[in-house]
């Protein structure tokens, strides 16, 4: 394709690849499936509605587009750039989106099954509602971004940033916000330092070598979770649901564990310095090698435990 092509305004574009346009007021619903539309410039162009399914917009550029309710089903967006752009209820199952940048976009209610976005950025992107389960995001960039209500649901996050992003909620009653959902989800390596993770639902999520610095997971479901090597430290986990989770050789160093529920986890090696766990519960749990060391142990429940030092818990 000549370059100079890349280079004509959207309407003549838009007219070339489907005639029917003309008829359109902004182009919505217009029908560009299977289109090679890569490289194109389609900075805060209004497309909302339109079918984009199988097209090629890799290198695209939407920059503040308005794609509210667009199909991009098996669209690739390889590298495009959808900074601060508007995909609202947009259907992007199975699209490709390695290494797109998406800072800022809007994507609440999207549809991202099984979409591939390793690498993307989108950091500081409201993903409120978004449908993201078995969705690739190996190494992706979350800083600051909203997942409140979004469904990650065996969903690879491995080494992924989210530093910061909010998927936690609170309030969960029907006015407020609901909690992400991560059951089975991969976050190895990720970094949620300073997350809101409040009630969110990590459960059997594999999180060993994860970093939750700092993190609020009060409430948060991490039962049959395998975290070991996971950094808890300062984390506020109070009423966190643990049971049978792996966390052998897990840091909670000064963090707030009080009234967590860790029946039968495994805690072998776990550094607790510091840590509040005021009321927990580690019946059955196996604590050998655990490091206690001005641990608040008031109220603990330990029965049945194993390796816990004489003298600790009830």
């Amino acid at each position: 394709m000549r370059p100079w092509l890349h280079r004509l305004p959207l309407l003549l574009l838009l007219v070339a690849a489907a005639p029917a346009a003309w008829a359109q007021d902004l182009y919505p619903g217009v029908e560009l499936i299977g289109q090679d539309l890569s490289g194109r410039l389609l900075d805060e162009a209004s497309l909302q509605g339109a079918n984009f399914s199988g097209a090629d917009l890799s290198g695209a550029s939407l920059r503040g587009a308005d794609l509210r309710e667009v199909y991009l089903r098996g669209a690739d967006l390889t590298g495009a750039d959808l900074t601060g752009a508007n995909l609202g209820g947009a259907d992007l199952t199975l699209a490709r989106l390695e290494g797109a940048t998406l800072t800022g976009a809007l994507l609440a209610r999207a549809r991202l099954f099984q979409a591939r976005l390793g690498e993307a950025n989108l950091d500081g992107a409201f993903l409120g509602g978004a449908d993201l389960r078995r969705a690739a995001l190996p190494g992706a960039h979350l800083r600051g971004a909203l997942l409140q209500g979004a469904r990650l649901d065996q969903a690879d996050l491995t080494g992924v940033d989210l530093r910061e992003a909010r998927l936690g909620a609170r309030d969960t009653g029907q006015d407020g916000p609901l909690p992400a959902s991560l059951r089975g989800a991969k976050l190895e390596t990720a970094i949620a330092d300073g997350a809101d993770l409040n009630s969110v639902d990590l459960t059997e999520a594999h999180l060993a070598g994860a970093s939750f610095k700092g993190a609020e997971l009060a409430d948060a479901n991490l039962s049959w979770s395998e975290a070991a090597g996971a950094d808890f430290t300062e984390a506020v986990m109070t009423l966190a649901r643990l049971r049978a989770a792996d966390l052998r050789g897990a840091v909670f160093r000064g963090a707030t564990l009080d009234l967590a529920r860790a029946a039968g986890a495994r805690l072998e090696g776990v550094d607790l310095t510091g840590a509040s766990l005021i009321g927990a519960d580690v019946t059955l749990a196996r604590l050998a090698d655990a490091r206690l060391q001005d641990a608040d142990l008031s109220g603990l429940n330990s029965g049945g435990a194993v390796g816990l030092p004489q003298g600790e818990g009830d």
